[in-house]
């Protein structure tokens, strides 16, 4: 009798642990998108990150246009002033590929703040499900410019484009440091409306007259 009741008191105590971790787990579980705004069908979401006081923010529509069309306006950057919000210029320092690009970029800020730039690098790939993703990332380039301002830095930004018959279902994802010094709370401030107006200026920059189709990256590229 008294091997079995150890044992059981072993077996219990041993489950109270696991149960302990597993709660202990799910107390420290991966920040999830919280939905935040909503217009004309566009959905912006935030997410705190981890160690990070700038918080992430997301936007996802549906853009009535071929995904051709749609990432043909990504890729152009001689129309990209017209509907990227506060984007002064924009240039390519280096083609890497087709959907392999090094790009340097001023955008003015609101006085008395100074103009930010940023060089960073744009890739596009195509997954097995016909997903084309975009990731950009802050890069430095022996052909960068000196900055105007501030040289602020994208910590993580992407496109996920999901043909949907005639349409696309766009996702665009922002986390960026602006830098110098710009309280934290303005920072998050405005890049909480970022995603709304860069996919209702995109909507609108897709059915200008000049946008052609561009043929995608090859499926697992």
């Amino acid at each position: 009798m008294g091997v079995r009741l150890e044992r059981r008191r072993f077996v219990t105590a041993a489950s109270a642990l696991v149960g302990s971790l597993l709660g202990a787990g799910s107390v420290h579980a991966a920040p999830s998108w919280e939905k935040i705004d909503e217009d004309e069908g566009i959905k912006v979401y935030s997410k705190d990150i981890p160690d990070s006081s700038i918080v992430a923010f997301r936007g996802e529509a549906l853009i009535q246009q071929p995904i051709e069309k749609v990432l043909w306006v990504l890729a152009d950057n001689e129309h990209r002033t017209e509907w990227v919000d506060r984007l002064k210029k924009s240039v390519i320092l280096e083609r890497k590929g087709p959907f392999d690009y090094v790009v340097y970029q001023h955008f003015s800020a609101p006085f008395p703040a100074s103009d930010r730039d940023y060089v960073y690098r744009g890739q596009a790939r195509r997954d097995a499900e016909g997903v084309v993703r975009i990731s950009l990332e802050s890069v430095e380039h022996p052909k960068a410019p000196t900055t105007v301002g501030v040289r602020g830095r994208i910590i993580k930004s992407r496109y996920l484009l999901t043909p949907k018959g005639d349409s696309t279902f766009v996702v665009v994802e922002i986390q960026m440091d602006p830098m110098g010094a710009i309280p934290t709370f303005i920072v998050n401030l405005v890049q909480k409306s970022w995603p709304m107006k860069t996919l209702k200026n995109l909507r609108t920059q897709v059915k200008k007259p000049y946008v052609g189709h561009v043929e995608l990256p090859p499926a697992g590229g």
